[in-house]
């Protein structure tokens, strides 16, 4: 199947220090890469899930597709058009095919607007004055399963969390997008609520064929209800594959205590968590070689000194990791014993 979004090689970055103080105190260059050569892509109809710690730049990449952020470089193609490089109204009908589910689901909606104006919102700024505001927003309510007929003239601070994230996504639904990137969409809500979420996330793409982007730390939510994942370690993708394939051979050793700290409901299960010593790098004064080295338990020599290529498994040419000792069941083997193979989808 056709990818509808496909990012290529995105690096965004973000000034640390002004010119003058750079001048100042000679730093040639004061940035940080939040974004450092990231590439994947989104066929139509599939969800993907972007996981990593808080600062990984799941969101930073979200927001880079939308518009919101711009690129250093890399490429950003939606069905097949270059976006990324165009102005606000040159993109503007790019961005009607597609919609954001943002993190905070009150600090999102304006406080000065009523759910009604919030959810026609879309229609005003994309010039569709024709269109009954009060028959779409009682539609848009329905879809997401708020029914009371007084949910239009409500504000923000008179909904609870689980429904001001359903005025989220009634909003992200109003243009019927091709594509919903969904920011944490279960973040700060109950565990009833959250399945309710995820619930009507799946629904509506089974009703309107729509790809799903989501942003998440919960890895239940992950694991049930996206087709691919993609693990992100300061700004890189350090593994991406069939979200099965994943949980249950992992392959790179962050990904391997990452799915290790994944909550277990049962309370007799017997837990085998997996420590990470050390404290995540900073941006400003990246590692050498492999970034996870100074954390990782398999950690050699070579890991310290060379940055890993992209590397994928010869039975599943679409999982691919940056790892010069990949997990194979519980033991980390050289790449050059194991003679992985290097064709097919790899990680930039």
């Amino acid at each position: 199947m056709s990818a509808l979004l496909r990012v290529e090689d995105l690096r965004v970055r973000f000034r640390t220090m002004g010119p003058l103080k750079a001048l100042a105190t000679g730093t040639k260059a004061p940035f940080i890469d939040a974004v450092c050569g990231v590439s994947f892509e989104i066929r139509k109809g599939e969800t993907l899930a972007l996981v990593g710690e808080s600062g990984s730049g799941k969101s930073t990449i979200a927001r880079t597709i939308i518009g919101l952020q711009r690129a250093v470089s890399g490429s950003i193609s939606f069905d097949g058009q270059e976006i990324g490089k165009l102005s606000g109204a040159e993109r503007k009908p790019y961005l009607r095919r597609m919609a954001m589910i943002f993190q905070d689901p009150i600090g999102s909606l304006s406080p000065r607007l009523t759910v009604q104006s919030l959810l026609t919102e879309p229609f005003r700024i994309h010039g569709l004055k024709d269109r009954d505001a009060r028959g779409e927003a009682e539609r848009l309510l329905r879809m997401v399963g708020l029914l009371p007929a007084d949910f239009a003239c409500r504000f923000p601070h008179q909904l609870s969390g689980g429904q001001a994230r359903r005025v989220g996504i009634a909003r992200a639904l109003a243009l019927n997008p091709e594509l919903i990137i969904a920011d944490e969409p279960t973040a700060g809500l109950d565990v009833s609520v959250q399945g309710d979420v995820l619930n009507l996330l799946a629904r509506l793409q089974d009703e309107l064929g729509m790809a799903i982007l989501i942003i998440s730390h919960n890895l239940n939510v992950v694991r049930h209800a996206t087709d691919r994942m993609g693990i992100m370690y300061l700004g890189r993708f350090i593994e991406v594959g069939a979200t099965d394939r994943i949980f249950d051979q992992p392959r790179h050793p962050y990904t391997e205590a990452l799915l290790a700290a994944n909550p277990e409901p049962d309370p007799d299960a017997v837990l085998n968590r997996i420590e990470l010593k050390g404290e995540v790098p900073s941006l400003m004064r990246r590692p050498t070689g492999c970034e996870f080295h100074t954390r990782c338990r398999y950690v050699q020599d070579i890991c310290s000194r060379i940055f890993p290529g992209p590397s994928t498994d010869p039975d599943e040419t679409e999982h691919s990791f940056r790892c010069h000792f990949p997990l194979n069941g519980e033991t980390a083997i050289p790449l050059e014993q194991k003679r992985l193979s290097l064709a097919g989808p790899t990680l930039k």
